[in-house]
């Protein structure tokens, strides 16, 4: 069964069949619905692919992503929840677990366009000239969205995070609760917001008249396991221990915390510890995490709105929002 058996059965021509099955005008309402009642019945479905090179349209919109972790289960739901109900579906692509491999990134984009996706939203994480080339590139045929950071050298419509406010709410609130001697985990160097809060960190210090210490200082990589070892790297390097541990996401505060406890501190009696991001456990961890919290399902749903729109030509090539957050405050430091 196909668009000329419709076409056949249902008494008019094959354009009349195309211009019904994309709803689009040029159509008396005898003839619609003389091919609705042949679809019916005969339970076609049209191929989509073939449908496709017709609409140079697939109605399908692809992410581009660092990997696949709970931190981004609820940006991808509202995504997939967005598409839906615009009528498109979701593919997405994701590098190996703790990989960052700008070749993977590349490759990841470039199966997107090949498969005729009609927009991107793109995760950035170590961002590279090849990434800006590619992206270039495909720019030029169809719409990408980044979420969390911008890209220099690219005016690209985006759903971003404040990384500088939130570091400084945090800092500012263990400064004013006595603390001095601020431990902070932060994540990869190469990353600009882990940057940006690196400054924070160093300006809160000495506009607080607080001597910056280098052995309170590591570097982790997002996960539990590097932020436990990121602490006991400082607990083993450090001859007074920290009073509070600033760390860059939830999971290397959790590790943090493990690796403060093996060593015998109490929290928050000891120790204060302040996360990022209010992952799903921050709140069932023992204690209860303090942390940042940025709506990420309400970032999904914007990056999948704004790229739609853009697909749609709703609305014009370059949009910039930037997310709200909260400050969380639970047991860890309290």
């Amino acid at each position: 069964m196909n668009i000329y058996d419709i076409a056949k059965m249902a008494d008019v021509s094959i354009a009349t069949v195309s211009r019904v099955m994309n709803n689009r005008p040029g159509v008396s309402e005898k003839a619609r619905i003389k091919v609705m009642k042949v679809i019916e019945e005969t339970n076609f479905r049209p191929n989509q692919i073939a449908k496709s090179l017709t609409n140079q349209k697939t109605n399908v919109i692809g992410i581009v992503m660092p990997g696949v972790n709970n931190y981004f289960s609820d940006r991808i739901d509202a995504i997939n929840k967005v598409c839906k109900q615009r009528g498109y579906s979701l593919m997405i692509t994701a590098n190996y677990k703790d990989s960052n491999s700008t070749e993977e990134d590349i490759d990841n984009f470039n199966l997107l366009f090949e498969k005729r996706v009609d927009g991107i939203i793109y995760f950035p994480t170590n961002v590279m000239e090849e990434h800006v080339e590619v992206i270039k590139r495909i720019r030029k045929s169809i719409p990408v969205v980044i979420t969390d950071k911008e890209i220099e050298n690219l005016k690209l419509p985006c759903v971003l995070q404040d990384f500088i406010r939130p570091a400084k709410e945090v800092m500012k609130y263990l400064i004013q609760t006595g603390h001095t001697r601020i431990a902070f985990i932060h994540g990869l160097s190469y990353d600009l917001p882990n940057v940006e809060r690196i400054k924070v960190y160093h300006q809160a210090l000495a506009e607080a008249g607080i001597e910056f210490d280098e052995h309170l200082i590591e570097e982790g990589a997002y996960s539990v396991e590097s932020g436990y070892y990121a602490m006991k790297n400082i607990l083993e390097r450090t001859t007074e221990k920290p009073t509070a541990v600033f760390a860059g996401n939830d999971h290397m505060a959790i590790g943090a915390i493990k690796a403060l406890r093996e060593k015998g501190y109490e929290l928050p009696k000891d120790v204060a510890v302040v996360g990022y991001d209010d992952i799903e456990f921050a709140k069932y961890v023992n204690p209860s995490l303090t942390t940042i919290r940025v709506n990420q399902y309400d970032m999904g749903k914007l990056a999948a709105t704004m790229v739609i729109d853009l697909v749609e030509g709703h609305i014009n090539e370059y949009h910039r929002m930037t997310m709200d957050y909260e400050f969380i405050l639970r047991d860890s430091t309290r």
